[in-house]
């Protein structure tokens, strides 16, 4: 597909996004579009860290550092556009704000990924969820940015300029980056290290540095999430360490094992389930993470490849072919 022809779908998407919101909040009201919204951006933590746990066969728990990277970098640059920029075009300054938030989160994927990625399993496993947790403890330490009160401190708030198109439409960028960089020869490469790794070096493969650039591509992605989450205008404006302790690291797993490792799609339809599952069990006060348990255990015991197993829905029209990549 032409360059044009996936710039002019892409701008229809948009297009859809902005005629959901709408006819979202006129009928069903701003709960509605915060839950979609929030689909949104469990769509791209799970297609970043699909990448890593599914394409790439490692095991990382500590995405949620990166997530605050993203969100703090991208609130924080707002804050500081706000005189000149923020008021005039608030598009540019989120723009700009994601993109702070996306590249620094893929620096710190960087310095995490190199020191770590030449482990395997679970050492790995231990290893990312320390960083994360160093990450979040780093930022709750850190008087200028909040601290554990979180940020913004008084009455200050983060813009909220995030609303579904920008949401759904950051979605759409991960599918099709993760998407591109799976079905090339990079992603070739990656699933060689999935299958066997040993195999994969003896063939000629650098394991270390595919690892760390899968990692950095999926830490980059992560951060654009976290910007957009930060900026969400359906939520409070406020973020605080406390949203990205280990549980959220763990949501995002389960989002993967979901929708299934190493599916694109799926890994969009288990941030949606999740997020959805989540609210319509609110309700239940107490009980609701103790159904959600007990939902989950009957997923893996009933289907334990997941939603979409390593299948993918038909993207043609967004990205090459299996056949054109092999």
């Amino acid at each position: 597909m032409s360059t044009a022809r996936r710039l002019i779908g892409f701008a229809a998407a948009l297009a859809l996004f902005v005629a959901i919101e709408h006819g979202t909040r006129a009928t069903a009201g701003e709960y509605a579009v915060r839950v979609l919204a929030m689909c949104g951006i469990n769509a791209m933590l799970a297609v970043a860290l699909n990448l890593v746990n599914g394409t790439t066969g490692q095991f990382s728990i500590g995405h949620a550092g990166f997530m605050a990277v993203g969100a703090y970098a991208g609130a924080v640059t707002s804050h500081l556009l706000a005189p000149s920029l923020g008021a005039s075009h608030p598009a540019a300054s989120l723009l700009v704000a994601c993109v702070v938030g996306a590249a620094l989160a893929g620096v710190a994927g960087v310095a995490v990924g190199v020191p770590s990625l030449r482990l395997r399993g679970d050492y790995l496993a231990i290893v990312t969820l320390g960083f994360g947790e160093i990450i979040r403890v780093s930022i709750e330490s850190f008087a200028p940015i909040g601290g554990s009160q979180g940020w913004p401190i008084g009455a200050e708030s983060i813009p909220a300029t995030a609303t579904l198109p920008w949401i759904w439409g950051g979605a759409l960028v991960a599918v099709l980056v993760v998407g591109n960089l799976t079905y090339s020869s990079y992603g070739r490469a990656l699933g060689a290290i999935r299958e066997d790794e040993i195999a994969a070096e003896a063939a000629g493969i650098p394991t270390t540095r595919y690892k760390v650039l899968a990692f950095a591509v999926s830490a980059t992605v992560t951060g654009m999430a976290g910007a957009l989450y930060a900026h969400d205008a359906t939520g409070g404006q406020h973020i605080d360490p406390g949203a990205f302790r280990l549980d959220r690291s763990v949501d995002i797993l389960v989002m993967v094992i979901f929708g299934g490792l190493g599916s694109i799609t799926g890994a969009v339809l288990g941030g949606v389930a999740v997020a959805v599952s989540l609210e319509l069990l609110r309700e239940f006060q107490g009980y609701r993470l103790i159904i959600y348990a007990l939902l989950l255990i009957v997923l893996m015991l009933a289907r334990p490849q997941g939603l979409l197993g390593n299948r993918e829905l038909d993207l043609r029209r967004l990205l090459p072919s299996r056949k054109a990549a092999a």
